[in-house]
């Protein structure tokens, strides 16, 4: 089958970065209106959604037909996506996992599209995984300095919007309370307010302090930059809506000077040196900002920078679609 018959199925309608996945599919002309299909849990209700000024019907899973030709793209998790991922691969079909749904499977590959799109080529499923939004962001700013990282200290500070969709309805509720004299709801799903508050933690910790996510993102980092490198992380949310920021240390092999290191980071892939960047400054952009470079004061080998980007377009909805497109194309 050629690749304008080949479709793209999306499940994760009303997710947080189906807008955005949307938006993407449609500058790029990955995909037509006819070749793109929506489907949902049979629990959900949405309604048709336009995309390339055509109305594209939602699908309840039940009702939905897997073939061989089709790329499935997981944007939401839960036992229905699960079952969704089980039903596609059974029926031959390329799935590309953005939900988490098999992390920690060693058979499924981890792919970031600038970093190792290759390994495609040699998978064992044609199940892969695309990374969370922190570490595909993480990963691209630690890129240029792989070969010589020995350990890096990240604090990620991300946004509502990484909790997903309904963590963003329920921070605009709460600002709308507050402005209007108020006292917001505490949020269900984390036990805290969302609006004007910093979290220390958005999740339950485990017995070693750390929380899911913060393992998650040392596993996803691992896999991208090497098991030699000694990682450890944390997760802050703030009370933004979209674009997350990264405070990395990072303890080279040996002493490098600063602008040597400059120099490694200025010609990254998709990597934008500003002096002082911002979660603001990065929304709407395709490029991971660099920022802040200094030496740090633990040694002569450690470097201090930071790192922002929009963690729904850029590390989610523009990921997913590089991968899509070479999955159309040549697989």
């Amino acid at each position: 089958m050629t690749e304008s018959n080949r479709e793209l199925v999306v499940f994760g309608v009303g997710s947080a970065p189906f807008d955005a996945l949307l938006e993407i599919l449609e500058e790029r002309n990955t995909v037509t209106p006819a070749q793109l299909k929506l489907v949902v849990a049979d629990e959900a209700e949405a309604d048709p959604q336009v995309f390339a000024n055509r109305s594209i019907p939602v699908v309840p899973l039940s009702e939905f037909a897997f073939t061989a030709d089709q790329v499935v793209l997981l944007l939401s998790g839960g036992e229905a996506a699960v079952a969704a991922m089980t039903k596609a691969e059974d029926a031959g079909a390329w799935v590309v996992d953005a939900a988490g749904i098999s992390r920690g499977d060693e058979s499924v590959a981890l792919i970031h599209p600038l970093l190792n799109a290759a390994e495609l080529q040699s998978v064992e499923r044609k199940v892969v995984a695309v990374p969370g939004a922190g570490a595909a962001m993480v990963a691209e700013a630690l890129f240029p300095l792989k070969s010589q990282l020995k350990s890096v200290e990240v604090v990620l500070i991300q946004p509502v919007s990484a909790l997903g969709k309904a963590s963003v309805d329920a921070a605009a509720a709460q600002t709308a309370r507050l402005f209007n004299g108020q006292e917001p709801e505490v949020d269900e799903a984390t036990g805290q307010r969302l609006a004007f508050n910093h979290l220390s933690s958005a999740e339950a910790l485990l017995e070693s302090g750390h929380s899911v996510s913060e393992l998650a993102l040392v596993l996803e980092l691992r896999r991208l930059l090497g098991e030699s490198v000694a990682l450890d992380a944390t997760i802050n949310t703030a009370s933004v809506f979209h674009g997350q920021l990264a405070n990395l240390s990072v303890q080279l092999e040996g002493p490098a000077a600063l602008e040597t290191v400059r120099g490694l980071l200025t010609n990254g892939a998709r990597l934008e040196m500003r002096e002082r960047p911002s979660a603001q400054d990065a929304v709407g952009s395709e490029n991971t900002l660099i920022g802040r470079l200094r030496s740090g004061l633990l040694g002569p080998a450690w470097v201090n920078f930071c790192a922002a980007s929009d963690n729904l377009r850029k590390d989610v909805a523009i990921n997913c679609v590089q991968i899509v497109h070479l999955l159309l194309k040549t697989h």
